[in-house]
Formats: structure tokens, sequence, C-alpha cells
């Protein structure tokens, strides 16, 4: 409906169908015409398996700079090699070019599969550095409680810690309080 409604445009391009730079070229035109508010690009992880480390790299400069001055929201998606947890995004050395970065993660407990979603890094911002879960369902997205007594979630290989010992690492690395009569 909102493609019939010219408010959304989809372009779907197979990444080896064309280099990095033809790739950003049709981009900026589809922008130029289109001139939307917001970008997604999905994934960036396929146009980097068609490229060099440095022209990937350049590739996603232009690209962001591009449409930072063109004062678009840009949302770009990136895969790791391994299900449950491995390289990111940060790997590629294009972190210091975002303002935010949000992680999902499939999150094995007890036999169950849940995913999890934490916030990397956000510009600016004093935010949330929990690691939660989420569901999708008919209703949209749904963030919901923390991990709570789980480690090694962005590892991939997470793992239940007793309330003890929880208890005992925080008695470690609680800030000392005032001395008295030192």
């Amino acid at each position: 409906r909102y493609e019939r409604e010219g408010l959304l445009k989809v372009v779907a391009l197979y990444p080896e169908s064309a280099g990095l730079e033809d790739h950003l070229i049709r981009i900026k035109r589809e922008i130029a015409s289109f001139k939307p508010n917001r970008v997604a690009v999905d994934s960036l992880s396929a146009l980097e398996r068609v490229s060099s480390i440095k022209g990937f790299r350049e590739f996603v400069i232009s690209l962001t700079s591009f449409i930072k001055h063109q004062e678009i929201a840009g949302l770009f998606t990136a895969t790791t090699n391994s299900l449950l947890g491995g390289e990111s995004v940060t790997e590629t050395h294009i972190s210091t070019i975002t303002d935010a970065i949000i992680l999902l993660r499939y999150v094995e407990l007890f036999g169950e599969m849940k995913r999890g979603l934490t916030v990397l890094k956000m510009r600016g911002s004093a935010h949330d550095k929990e690691i939660r879960a989420f569901t999708i369902d008919g209703r949209g997205m749904h963030i919901g409680a923390a991990f709570r007594n789980v480690t090694g979630i962005l590892a991939g290989h997470p793992r239940h810690v007793p309330s003890a010992e929880i208890e005992r690492l925080d008695q470690l690395f609680r800030p000392a309080g005032p001395r008295g009569g030192d």
C-alpha cells in the first residue's frame, strides 16, 4: 500500500550485479529522485562479500556522508558468520563512522532459542547497557526483560551464573566509600 501511495520505494539489487561504485551511484540516483527521509540498506554484509576491505570501507563512508549531507536517517544491517555470535560490524572498523550500533543476537538458554538486543553504541547518549530479550509477533516488536544471571551472550557462549557469584563480583567492583581515619 505504501508503495502504491508513493510513500515507500523498495529497490532490490544483487550485490554481485555491479561493483560497489556502481551500487553507490545507483543508490545516490534513487535517493535524489525519491527524496526519502529514511534509507535502509539490507545488508552491508552482502556488499562486503563482493569487495575488498578498503573498497567496502570507502563505500560505507561515501554512502553515510551522502545521506548525512542530505539530512536523511540511515539504517544499515549486517550479519555475522555464525548464528549465535562472532564478528560484528565493528570488526570491519566502520563503527567509527556510525552514530548508533544495535546488536541483535540469538541466545540459547535451557534448550530454548531467545532473541537478544543491546545498544552497543549511541553517540551522546547514556543509553541502557543491558542485553534484553525481544519478540516479534503480528503486532510488532516487543522489548522484554534483561537477561539476568547470564554471561557470554555477545561472544556467542551464554552460560547461567548463580546469584551468589553475581553478588560476589558486585562486591569486588563496588566503588570504595569514604575512608575514616586515614
